[in-house]
């Protein structure tokens, strides 16, 4: 009995020690619950490191998106470039009134921001995308300008550099040389006012025969023989455009004077940006004055719907009316002329006719000695004649050679007296400049500076002739800008992003 309740009891102890293999599972090794603290501690960890892989991700996804957002932003409002200013001028400009007549950075500003939103948000612009779930929360806090070049800044430098990369880029370079060349060839002339040295001469001449007759004549009446110049200076207080143009049609338009871009206070950009040369040096200048023949009218090439029919030469001259623009242009062009027909005309074989002549005259005054002043004032008033049957032939669309010839001189001696009625009467050269050459040769004497201030007047008066342009202003426009956009996002925080986009 003993021996078997014994047995019982241990066999109970043996029971109570031995593992519960089917509740505790195989494997447990006799070790229950740990297994379960190692997996979640595993997946606390793996969780944290999904976490950051997703935060990571929608960061690097906002930061993506908002730079092509932005960058789809610039490029939507460079595509807003004023339509007009690239259909007659072929140059591209954001105009920043947007039609209103008053520009301002902020115009332009909204409009980034609208482009931003829009890019940002497209679910809420196409209905396909209506339900989209979006994982970034952007949307715009600001656009700040922080730069923008105005066409008109530096003086047009902004606008003149565009001019030439235009010229550039359509092969102008080798009209910009010639009209060089043009300029070369007649600046030497500009200057010499062959009138006052032929003025001066003549009353040197009368003050010396008046003397002369006073003291050896006590009968003289005081009357001086008429030399052929007296016939030639009665013509010169017509005028050159009265004489030269005679039976020509003259335009009558103007323009406003207190308006104009080179009068006014100017809106202020800031100019070229730092990464662009300023487009200066001769062959720069040369090709802005090809651009300027290129797109402006001028006497016998007026350009249609304009707002003057003389624009190279109000780019020249700056006055408010066509015909003074054109009197002043053929004033200079007179000039020019007269010293070019004077100094060939005093060095040529042609010089014994106005010789001899004066020497019949000297004769006649009983004054032999004053033969050679005579000569002098006679050879002026011979250049003269020339001179305005040059410029006649420059209005009439035929070319004028700038160093004269024997072969190419027009005005013989014969007719000095009667030039007038003979300045239809010449040989049409087969060398030489037209009158639009003559204009770029006068451009390059003038000078880069008031070309561009002429050529900003032009554009916008044409401009404003269009529909819808009737307030546009050339200082409203610019060719590019540097912008500042903030965005927010509802899930990360705030972004700051800076581009520049330009016109090239």
């Amino acid at each position: 009995m003993e021996r078997s309740h014994l047995r019982r009891e241990l066999t109970a102890r043996a029971s109570a020690k031995k593992p519960d293999r089917n509740r505790c599972g195989k494997g447990c090794g006799g070790q229950p619950g740990y297994m379960t603290v190692y997996l979640v501690l595993v997946m606390g960890i793996l969780l944290s490191m999904i976490m950051a892989v997703i935060t990571a991700a929608r960061i690097s996804t906002i930061r993506l998106h908002i730079e092509c957002c932005a960058d789809m932003a610039l490029d939507s409002a460079l595509a807003e470039y004023h339509r007009e200013m690239l259909k007659q001028y072929e140059l591209f400009f954001i105009d920043t009134s947007y039609g209103t007549g008053d520009p301002s950075y902020h115009r332009t500003e909204e409009h980034i921001f609208d482009y931003m939103e829009r890019n940002l948000r497209p679910q809420e612009e196409f209905a396909v995308l209506s339900g989209a779930k979006d994982i970034t929360g952007l949307s715009t806090q600001s656009v700040t300008l922080q730069q923008a070049g105005i066409a008109t800044d530096e003086e047009g430098s902004v606008l003149k550099y565009h001019v030439v990369e235009y010229m550039k880029d359509t092969n102008g370079i080798s009209l910009a040389e010639e009209l060089l060349g043009f300029g070369r060839d007649t600046e030497k002339w500009q200057g010499h006012d062959m009138e006052a040295e032929w003025d001066a001469a003549e009353e040197a001449m009368k003050e010396e025969i008046l003397h002369k007759k006073k003291l050896e004549d006590e009968d003289w009446d005081g009357e001086i023989p008429e030399t052929p110049s007296d016939a030639v200076q009665a013509t010169r207080g017509e005028g050159i455009l009265g004489v030269a143009a005679q039976g020509m049609k003259i335009s009558g338009a103007s323009i406003s004077g207190e308006s104009r871009p080179s009068v006014r206070n100017l809106n202020q950009g800031t100019g070229l940006s730092a990464d662009k040369d300023k487009a200066d040096g001769l062959l720069a200048n040369g090709l802005l004055y090809a651009y300027i023949l290129e797109k402006c009218g001028y006497f016998g090439q007026e350009k249609e719907n304009s707002a003057l029919a003389y624009q190279v030469e109000y780019i020249l001259q700056q006055e408010t009316q066509d015909q003074e623009n054109l009197k002043k242009t053929l004033r200079e062009l007179l000039l020019i002329r007269e010293a070019a027909n004077a100094a060939f005309l005093f060095g040529s074989a042609l010089r014994s006719e106005a010789e001899l002549a004066a020497k019949l005259i000297a004769g006649i005054v009983g004054l032999p000695e004053m033969a050679d002043t005579i000569a002098t004032v006679i050879l002026f008033a011979w250049a003269y004649a020339e001179s305005v049957k040059d410029i006649r032939i420059l209005l009439k669309g035929d070319k004028v050679p700038i160093m004269k010839t024997d072969g190419t001189w027009n005005t013989p001696f014969s007719q000095l007296l009667t030039y007038r009625m003979h300045l239809d009467s010449y040989s049409s050269p087969q060398s030489g400049l037209s009158y639009r050459d003559y204009l770029g040769a006068l451009l390059f004497c003038h000078g880069s500076k008031d070309a561009v201030k002429g050529l900003a007047d032009i554009m916008e008066s044409d401009i404003r002739l269009t529909p819808g342009n009737g307030q546009f202003r050339i200082d409203g426009l610019i060719d590019g800008m540097e912008a500042c956009i903030r965005v927010v996002s509802g899930y990360t925080g705030s972004y700051e992003i800076t581009r520049r986009y330009e016109y090239e």
